[in-house]
């Protein structure tokens, strides 16, 4: 199997999981309300505990694998704004703001990743996972909003 079958195969898996949260109720509204649970039975309890969990996850996994399917925007480098913030051609981050950006550093193959900004108590950007990363003149990628 290549990574074209897998992402179909996955696709595929997760249509079956959204249509899942969706009949549950906790595609819009992170409770499974439209499951029936005896509250009185802790092993209904622990069930329901446990598939709220696993629920949040399998929504995040949705997420992220939808993300994939949206197209590309363009390519952009990141600079330091006289706000004191990173920007490139198509966004402004500040803290909790997605990016895609170009991994060069410390791998053999570069590589896309998908990361969030935040800040330091200092007030320094960095990206989520990478604080050693230099910021400035980072290549940049925007996807279409879905």
């Amino acid at each position: 199997m290549n990574i074209r079958e897998y992402q179909e195969r996955m696709d595929d898996a997760l249509g079956e999981v959204k249509r899942l949260l969706v009949q549950s109720g906790y595609y819009d509204n992170p409770t499974l309300e439209n499951i029936d649970c005896d509250r009185d039975d802790p092993d209904d309890v622990q069930r329901w505990n446990e598939f709220t969990n696993a629920s949040k996850l399998l929504l995040k996994a949705v997420d992220d694998l939808s993300y994939l399917h949206r197209p590309i925007a363009g390519t952009s480098r990141l600079h330091l704004n006289t706000n004191g913030r990173y920007e490139d051609d198509f966004n402004e981050y500040t803290s909790g703001s997605g990016i895609e950006f170009l991994l060069t550093d410390n791998c053999s193959t570069p590589c896309w990743v998908h990361s969030r900004i935040e800040s330091d108590d200092d007030g320094n950007y960095y990206i989520v996972g990478y604080k050693w990363l230099d910021m400035e003149g980072l290549e940049t990628r925007v996807r279409q909003k879905a």
